[in-house]
C-alpha cells in the first residue's frame, strides 16, 4: 500500500482572506521506513503567465512572480518510521498577498504541502490547495462611494449620407459593489438620427484579466462575461429615453486588483451595448466597477431594497413559466436563479414597482410603527398654501390691492406734506394785523400773511405791495427832496385806478347776456345800482391810499 496523506484544516471549504491563521492537522500514513533527509510543511503563494504565438513568427512568453512561501521541518533524522503519523499546524496568510484567481494565460494560486525529502530518488510531495481572498474595505475608500459617469456621441453613418448622432450617457449612483449585491444603473439617450431606431439595450457585467509577461516584456488581455441582462424598449428616432437597469453581482468572482504590479490582475466593467438593427455595428459604453469584500455601510438600505424586489420579480417570471412548462421552469430557477436574464417591459415593470411599494409600506408599518412615527414629525414643513396666485385673481384683485396701496400712500403723503405759499408777501401797512383767510390756530401764524383786493400781494393797482414798502422806506431816506416825486406818483396811481375801474366795467358788460338786458328791464336796474356801488368803493380805496401816501410824506 503505497503513503498517503490526508489534511484535516478547520474549515471544511479552505477559503481564507488575507492575513487570517490556518490552523489544522496532517495525517501521514507510511507502510515502510524510509529513509530521508528531511520532511517539511510549506505554504507556497504564486503567480504564472505562459501563453504562446505560432504562424510565420512563432514565440512564447512566460512570467513568475512568488507571494508567499513558509518552511516547517517535521522530520530531521535520515530513517523515518513506518505508520501513522500526526502533525499539527498553525500558518498565517500575509495581508499584501492578492486573491486567487485562475485565467487562460495564467493563475495566481496558494498550496498547503507536506514534502518528503528521500535520499537518491524523487521527493514525494502532497498538496492541498486554499483559496485567498484579500480583503478591500470599500468604506476605507471614500471615492467608490461617489457616482461614476460616462458619455459618448455615435454616429450611424459617414459622409454623404450622415445622420443626426447618438447622445448617450451611462451613470452609476456609486462604484464599490461586494458579491451578491445588485449594481443599478441608468442609461440616459438621445436619439437624434431621423432615419434610425434604437431596437432595445442590453448591459453586462465584464471581467477583464491582465497577463504580465516578463520573458520577453509583453501583455496579454481576456475578457469574461460575468452576467447579462436585456431591455427591448426601442428609441424611435428623434426621440429620447431613459433606461434603468439592475444587474446581479455573482458570489464566486475574485475582488478587484488595485496594484498594478502583479503579473496577474482583474479589474470589473459593466458595459451597455445599443442594438441598432442589422445593418449597422453595435455601440457600448462602459463604467469601471470595484469589487470590494466589505461593502458600503450607507447602501446596505438600498441593496437590501433591491434584493427583496429581484426576488419577488424572480418568483412572478417563474410562475408564469411554470404555467406553460413545469418541468423546464424548475430546473431553470435552480441553474440560474440569481442571475438576471431579461427585463421586464415598462407596463409590467410599473405595475411590479407599484405591488412592490404597497407591500414595502405593509412590512414597514407593522414592523417599525414608532420609528415610521418619528420620521414623520421630522418631515419638513408643506409649502402648499405658498403657491402662487390664479390669473384671474392676479388681474382683478390684484388691481384692486394696488389701488387701495397708492390711495393710503397719497393720503398719508398729503397729510404730512404742510401746503407754504409760493412766496412770502408783505404790505405797506405798519399794523400786524392777522388775516381773514388763516385762522389763529394755524401753524403758519408767526408768518403774518395779508390779502389784497385783486391778486396775492399785490394792491389795487396790480403791483407788489413789497415793491411799495421798498419804495417808501427810500422816500424816507430822501426826506423832503422827494416829496415832488411822491406826489407825482399818487397821481400815476389814481390815473391807474381809474383805467382799472373802467375795464372792470366793460368786463362786466360783456359777460352778461344780451337777452336779459332788452327783456329784463330790472335786471339792468340792478347792474347799474351794482356798478354805482362799485365805483364808490373804488373811489373810497384810492382816496386812502392818497391819505397814506401824503402822511408818509
Amino acid at each position: 500500500m503505497p503513503t498517503t496523506c490526508e489534511f484535516e484544516l478547520d474549515r471544511i471549504n479552505p477559503i481564507y482572506s488575507s492575513g487570517e491563521y490556518i490552523n489544522g492537522r496532517i495525517l501521514l500514513r507510511t507502510e515502510k521506513i524510509k529513509r530521508v533527509n528531511a520532511v517539511y510543511v510549506t505554504l507556497e503563494g504564486e503567480a504564472k503567465v505562459q501563453w504562446s504565438i505560432s504562424g510565420r513568427e512563432s514565440a512564447s512568453y512566460c512570467g513568475h512572480q512568488q507571494y508567499l512561501y513558509s518552511r516547517a521541518n517535521v522530520f530531521d533524522n535520515s530513517d523515518f518510521a513506518a505508520g501513522l503519523h500526526v502533525y499539527v499546524l498553525t500558518l498565517r496568510i500575509p495581508p499584501d498577498c492578492p486573491s486567487s484567481c485562475k485565467g487562460p494565460y495564467g493563475y495566481i494560486a496558494y498550496n498547503i504541502s507536506l514534502v518528503i525529502d528521500k535520499q537518491r530518488t524523487f521527493d514525494e510531495v502532497f498538496r492541498k490547495p486554499i483559496c485567498v481572498v484579500q480583503t478591500l474595505d470599500l468604506n476605507f475608500h471614500p471615492e467608490y462611494a461617489l457616482p461614476v459617469k460616462a458619455e459618448n456621441v455615435k454616429y450611424l453613418c459617414q459622409w454623404p449620407c450622415t445622420s443626426g448622432p447618438l447622445c448617450f450617457s451611462l451613470m452609476l449612483p456609486y462604484a464599490g459593489f461586494v458579491p451578491g449585491q445588485h449594481i443599478k444603473y441608468f442609461l440616459e439617450l438621445d436619439n437624434q438620427s431621423p432615419h434610425y431606431d434604437i431596437v432595445g439595450v442590453e448591459a453586462s457585467l465584464k471581467q477583464h484579466y491582465v497577463f504580465l509577461a516578463r520573458k520577453p516584456m509583453k501583455r496579454n488581455f481576456h475578457t469574461k462575461t460575468l452576467v447579462k441582462s436585456s431591455i427591448e424598449e426601442s428609441t424611435l428616432r428623434l426621440t429620447k429615453r431613459l433606461y434603468e437597469g439592475t444587474l446581479y453581482v455573482p458570489n464566486d468572482i475574485p475582488r478587484s486588483t488595485l496594484n498594478l504590479n502583479y503579473i496577474v490582475f482583474i479589474h470589473y466593467m459593466l458595459q451597455v451595448k445599443l442594438k441598432t438593427g442589422v445593418f449597422h455595428y453595435d455601440t457600448d459604453i462602459s463604467v469601471p466597477v470595484i469589487i470590494g469584500t466589505e461593502p458600503l455601510r450607507q447602501f446596505q438600505e438600498e441593496q437590501q431594497r433591491l434584493r427583496r424586489n429581484y426576488n419577488r420579480n424572480c418568483n412572478i417570471c417563474t410562475g408564469s413559466n411554470s404555467s406553460n412548462r413545469s418541468d423546464t421552469a424548475s430546473n431553470h430557477s435552480s441553474g440560474s436563479g440569481n442571475l438576471v436574464t431579461t427585463q421586464p417591459t415598462m407596463r409590467l415593470r410599473r405595475e411590479l414597482e407599484e405591488l412592490l411599494e404597497s407591500q414595502e409600506q405593509e412590512e414597514e408599518e407593522v414592523m417599525s410603527g414608532t420609528h415610521l412615527k418619528d420620521c414623520l414629525d421630522d418631515e419638513p414643513p408643506s409649502y402648499d398654501s405658498c403657491l402662487p396666485p390664479s390669473f384671474s385673481f392676479a388681474t382683478t384683485m390684484g388691481s384692486q390691492a394696488a389701488m387701495e396701496v397708492s390711495e393710503i400712500k397719497r393720503t398719508e403723503q398729503q397729510r404730512i406734506n404742510i401746503q407754504l405759499p409760493q412766496f412770502p408777501g408783505y404790505n405797506t401797512f405798519n399794523s400786524h394785523t392777522q388775516s381773514p383767510c388763516y385762522p389763529s390756530d394755524s401753524l403758519l401764524e408767526d408768518e403774518h400773511f395779508y390779502n389784497s383786493c385783486r391778486s396775492l400781494m399785490t394792491d389795487r393797482t396790480g403791483r407788489s405791495l413789497d415793491t411799495l414798502d421798498v419804495l417808501s422806506n427810500e422816500e424816507h431816506e430822501e426826506g423832503d427832496d422827494g416829496n415832488g416825486d411822491a406826489n407825482d406818483d399818487n397821481e400815476e396811481e389814481n390815473d391807474d385806478c381809474d383805467e382799472e375801474n373802467a375795464e372792470d366795467e366793460e368786463e362786466r358788460a360783456e359777460n352778461l347776456p344780451s337777452e336779459n338786458s332788452v327783456d329784463d328791464e330790472g335786471a339792468d336796474g340792478n347792474i347799474d345800482e351794482g356798478n354805482v356801488q362799485l365805483e364808490d368803493n373804488n373811489v373810497a380805496a384810492c382816496e386812502v391810499v392818497d391819505g397814506n401816501a401824503n402822511e408818509d410824506n
